[in-house]
């Protein structure tokens, strides 16, 4: 697909009331650790599984749904590496038992049910 440039009502310009008809989706779908539910993942010090005092690296990964680089993005998974381990994302408690931990199109369409949130990730991606 490529970039597209963007100009007026084609954007979704949210002042004048277009946020939603514009061709992208403004608000996206996230994994906020906290929002999620797990209020003790990320954060200073020993309480918190991932200590935001030490060093730590944050791996993101895109996978496809054939695994190749060609392939439609299925998945995003986030992990971290800290003191020589790797520690999984926190599970998405607030979805329910079952909502996991990586974003996924099902991920996102139980997110927007439990806030609320005009799904417009469906429609767009």
């Amino acid at each position: 697909r490529g970039s597209t440039k963007c100009e007026g009502s084609v954007c979704g310009e949210t002042a004048k009331g277009e946020r939603y008809s514009g061709v992208c989706d403004k608000d996206g779908c996230d994994f906020n650790p906290y929002r999620m539910g797990v209020k003790s993942f990320y954060g200073e010090g020993a309480d918190f599984t991932v200590d935001t005092s030490k060093p730590m690296t944050v791996v993101t990964q895109f996978l496809t749904h054939n695994g190749t680089d060609v392939g439609d993005l299925s998945v995003v998974k986030r992990f971290y590496m800290q003191d020589g381990k790797v520690i999984e994302n926190s599970e998405a408690t607030v979805l329910g038992p079952s909502a996991g931990n990586s974003i996924t199109d099902e991920f996102c369409s139980k997110q927007k049910a439990k806030f609320g949130d005009l799904n417009d990730f469906a429609a767009k991606g």
